[in-house]
């Protein structure tokens, strides 16, 4: 009798913060993923992603949840236009 061995690939994703008071928060998670189809591979690392998120979302520093935040834009009054010829004319 023939055995059909499946091909795996290990997804890990590991995401290490400070908590702001020297020290850090970790969370990793490894997934194994058949080998064949690239889409399955990036869509199992986007869960694993998550997975991690989620996990150091629910931390009891601020510090830490708040690192996971997204930045947040620039506000207009911050941002040089690119249109000027010498930076030194920039205006304050």
């Amino acid at each position: 009798m023939a055995t059909h061995e499946t091909i795996t690939a290990r997804v890990v994703f590991r995401k290490q913060v400070s908590d702001g008071n020297y020290g850090t928060e970790a969370a990793e998670v490894a997934l194994d993923v058949p080998v064949g189809h690239p889409s399955m591979v990036a869509a199992t690392l986007e869960t694993a992603r998550q997975l991690v998120h989620e996990e150091l979302a629910r931390s009891p520093s601020a510090s830490v949840r708040r690192a996971l935040e997204p930045p947040r834009p620039l506000s207009p009054a911050m941002i040089v236009p690119s249109d000027m010829d010498d930076p030194a004319d920039v205006p304050f």
